[in-house]
């Protein structure tokens, strides 16, 4: 290993084709190459961030430079590779093309190729991120890699291979890295915290390579912030808070009671994240990736799912009582949440949850709409019926702006007055989200569409309906006729 003072993801950079995590199917071929001596000029490595194209790139360097391969293995014992493992390799050129696109960093390096290597027999020439060179600059690469002297290697590394040109790529060997599995992760992570000497539970790892999401990198990096922070011994609840996955029993909870139907008990699980400080934003999220690790259970894929055993256990018992349609169905649901402008608002989320599993709102609910006044001149268009308009005017925000859209399905057409239409709330918290002035613009336009005419809309507290312990939550529950959810629960104080 290289200094102990280098951070975790650097010290840890695999020395060996062996060592490179979820890429056998790159490291057995580029070992063979190595080993028969049947070399490109150009090797291509895509993929995503943290998934290992730099670390081979440099391996490829170290090991065609290596006097004494084991088996396409540099051996890091000669003084080649002693030079890697210091990095003061003077055969490896490495180019970082986000900051160096440009044509003239090319032709430096173009003159550079027909340099002899100073100590092995081939130079190389490391270029990550590839695709940000450009055109011109692209073109002068090309030139180079049509033609390369006999002892030059090209290395190019890019998370965007889409954005190069099908000439440069045509005359490369290209791999392309996979993000690395869940499983491979917490392998490596529990390798690294063996050797450093921090005591991490198994849970906590599998939390650590959740959350860097494929990318060996960032996961090495969360650990180091963790035992940083709460020292090698972290407990789960320090690692869950240093990961920002403290509300995440929320979440898993929020799903359970969608599943389950009880809507009172969701409107709990988001108040009492709410009150914990959570962002709704994650909230949502972690329900919706505990509703898809159940969906593909049940579709038969349980391996793609991510799971500890234990975790398994639960979603499979899940699984087997619930409908594959009830967990796409609250899937959707959640999927029209917006909560861009307020993350830390649960009104969205609330009114999702209310509309999924609440039946609807009956007619009677809804206030008649009165017949426009005798007038000498040509009538304006008449409106449809009031649920209809109400409907059309939700749809019509939708298009702009649909947390509005979410609010104004729980209005009801209190009049239109002339050139004002009344829209009345059953709550103060509706009132006070709708009757801004950026709101009112939007649903005003989505008016004039409706209606065929510009006018100006008012809000208005309507009528509340008898009013539980327990707050708007309750209320809008009542509304939606969740009565039956009521009776036999006592509602929170």
């Amino acid at each position: 290993m290289e200094e102990q003072g280098q951070v975790l993801y650097r010290k840890w950079r695999p020395q060996r084709f062996a060592e490179v995590v979820g890429q056998d199917h790159v490291t057995r071929t580029l070992r063979n190459a190595v080993a028969t001596g049947r070399l490109a000029h150009a090797y291509l490595l895509c993929g995503p961030r943290g998934t290992g194209k730099t670390s081979l790139g440099r391996l490829i360097a170290k090991a065609v430079n290596c006097p004494s391969p084991q088996d396409g293995e540099p051996c890091n014992r000669c003084p080649s590779c002693q030079e890697y493992l210091r990095g003061q390799a003077p055969d490896l050129v490495e180019m970082d093309a986000a900051s160096n696109r440009g044509i003239d960093e090319i032709r430096r390096l173009r003159e550079r190729v027909g340099l002899a290597p100073m100590g092995g027999r081939y130079k190389v020439y490391l270029v990550d991120e590839v695709h940000m060179l450009t055109q011109e600059a692209h073109n002068a690469l090309l030139k180079t890699l049509e033609e390369p002297p006999p002892h030059v290697i090209f290395v190019l590394a890019t998370t965007e291979p889409h954005k190069l040109p099908p000439t440069i790529i045509s005359r490369c060997q290209r791999f392309d890295l996979r993000r690395i599995p869940l499983e491979a992760a917490v392998k490596r992570l529990s390798d690294i915290c063996s050797e450093e000497g921090f005591s991490l539970t198994a849970a906590s790892l599998r939390d650590i390579a959740r959350c860097a999401a494929g990318s060996l990198r960032d996961a090495i990096n969360l650990l180091e912030q963790v035992t940083t922070h709460y020292g090698p011994s972290p407990s789960p609840e320090q690692v869950q808070a240093a990961l920002g996955l403290e509300s995440r029993g929320r979440g898993r909870e929020l799903a359970r009671c969608i599943l389950h139907g009880n809507l009172v008990d969701a409107l709990r699980a988001v108040a009492a994240a709410q009150e914990e400080g959570a962002d709704m934003r994650r909230l949502a999220a972690e329900a919706v990736e505990f509703l898809r690790q159940l969906l593909l259970v049940q579709a038969g894929a349980p391996d793609l799912a991510g799971l500890a055993p234990e975790e398994m256990e639960e979603v499979q018992a899940l699984a087997s009582h619930t409908s594959p349609q009830k967990v796409v169905g609250a899937l959707q649901a959640l999927a029209t949440v917006d909560l861009r402008e307020d993350p830390f608002s649960p009104l969205p989320l609330e009114l999702a949850l209310a509309r999924l599993m609440a039946p609807p709102p009956t007619p009677s609910h809804e206030v008649a709409l009165p017949s426009p006044p005798l007038q000498e001149e040509a009538p304006s268009p008449t409106p449809p019926p009031s649920p209809q308009l109400v409907e059309e005017l939700a749809k019509a925000c939708q298009q702009m702006n649909l947390s509005l859209s979410h609010y104004v399905r729980q209005a009801t057409l209190k009049a239109l007055e002339g050139d004002t239409l009344v829209l009345a709330f059953p709550f103060p918290q509706l009132v006070q989200q709708v009757d801004r002035p950026e709101y009112l613009e939007v649903l005003e336009q989505a008016a004039a569409r409706v209606l065929g005419r510009r006018v100006a809309v008012r809000c208005e507290l309507g009528e509340t309906p008898h009013r539980p312990k327990g707050g708007h939550l309750l209320e809008e529950a009542l509304r939606h006729g969740a009565i039956p959810l009521l009776r036999n629960q006592e509602p929170p104080q």
